[in-house]
């Protein structure tokens, strides 16, 4: 025996259901405890040959490889974007050379304008 047996979870069945036609393809139904702390219900058994099993758990198996590696894909691609937007200061963490150093305000832009300029009308108002 080798050590690999030694660290396998625990693994129990139990037939819930035969088939009594032996020629039929479904023989049987069963139940499955792993580790006394897992059940899977409502296993269906077939006699399959060697490379039939062997294709199912190549397609199984590659069909968890794509989603794990869409999903690696993913959460890279969201840490890249988390990263990007803390790179880029909000306007809450303003510093002092950020603010300008002159503000303008109303009164200012009276000033500026000259007594030639006459204002803008109002949109409706009659001159």
């Amino acid at each position: 025996m080798s050590d690999n047996n030694n660290n396998m979870p625990s693994v129990k069945a139990k037939i819930t259901w035969m088939n009594d036609d032996m020629s039929a393809p479904k023989k049987a139904s069963a139940s499955v405890t792993l580790a006394n702390a897992f059940q899977i219900h409502g296993i269906t058994i077939l006699i399959l040959s060697f490379e039939m099993r062997k294709a199912i758990y190549d397609a199984v198996m590659g069909a968890y490889s794509q989603t794990m590696a869409l999903s690696n894909q993913f959460k890279a691609s969201f840490q890249s974007d988390q990263k990007s937007a803390e790179s880029v200061p909000s306007q809450g963490n303003a510093t002092v050379e950020d603010l300008p150093t002159e503000v303008k305000t109303d009164q200012d832009d009276a000033e500026d304008t000259s007594e030639d300029e006459a204002p803008a009308p109002i949109m409706g108002q009659m001159m």
